[in-house]
């Protein structure tokens, strides 16, 4: 890597060739069961406002510990090279989310104001930007150059996925190419899939190091994510969102891999 040293505190003193540590299955089954439940309790148990309020708390708690537990990540690693600022980045877009499910939630329960659009979707929006800084910062310092097919991975899968998503959207239902909600939507579905783009190109690269495993389940918590904002923003051009849809089921699965692959980094180097 040029004559760029690594940093002992972002390498053990000895790298195997491969992690090894496994996956714990115990802890997907967990955020499955966990997530089934709570979705069953506020769609089958709660009813009304008591449903909408739990699933606002939810949906503010669970960022919000993400980027706690990521910030003290970035912690254990500041004065890094490459650790310290990248999980620093990723803990503020996640805290962007929790920002702007507050916002949500005033606008939809306090003020019974439609939320969407509104300035909740600035604070979402953040998270793309923030996650893509924390994604580039750790493949362009542990590889410099990428080759010819990460770049075009991560320039044609975005179109490809915003090609199908306009058209299953235009023939779901009556959508004009004109309307505000679906090119509104569309800049949020593509800088979603491009940051799974880049997630993945970074899992290739790691897959066999130290932090492989602990990409591979970031690769997962992103994609859940973002099927779930793909649903979202299919579901609000025929406004059929609510709070208590199961398309939330994917964000909160989503977070909690993401938390999973935060302590599964901290533990392993």
């Amino acid at each position: 890597m040029d004559d760029e040293e690594l940093d002992p505190k972002e390498v053990p003193e000895v790298v195997p060739d491969k992690i090894k540590s496994s996956f714990n299955y115990r802890v997907f089954a967990g955020i499955a069961i966990l997530v089934i439940l709570f979705h069953v309790g506020i769609s089958y148990v709660l009813t009304g406002d008591d449903a909408d309020t739990a699933v606002s708390i939810f949906s503010m708690f669970v960022p919000l510990t993400l980027a706690i537990i990521g910030f003290s990540v970035a912690k254990k690693y500041k004065g890094t090279q490459v650790f310290g600022r990248a999980y620093l980045a990723l803990s503020f877009g996640y805290l962007s989310i929790f920002f702007a499910e507050v916002t949500y939630a005033v606008y939809d329960i306090v003020y019974d104001i439609e939320p969407y659009p509104s300035i909740a979707d600035a604070f979402f929006f953040l998270l793309y930007p923030l996650l893509l800084t924390y994604l580039f910062m750790n493949i362009k310092f542990f590889t410099p150059k990428l080759g010819i097919k990460s770049k075009l991975w991560i320039i044609l899968m975005p179109i490809f996925v915003l090609i199908a998503y306009s058209i299953l959207s235009i023939t779901a239902g009556e959508i004009s190419i004109f309307e505000f909600d679906f090119y509104y939507g569309i800049v949020f579905v593509y800088a979603a899939t491009l940051t799974l783009a880049v997630a993945v190109v970074g899992a290739s690269i790691f897959k066999q190091g130290i932090i492989g495993k602990v990409w591979l389940i970031l690769v997962i918590g992103i994609l859940l994510n973002n099927i779930g904002d793909l649903w979202y923003y299919n579901l609000e051009l025929f406004g059929e969102y609510d709070l208590i849809h199961p398309v939330n089921m994917f964000w909160y699965a989503g977070y909690m891999f993401v938390i999973y692959a935060l302590i599964k980094h901290k533990k392993t180097l």
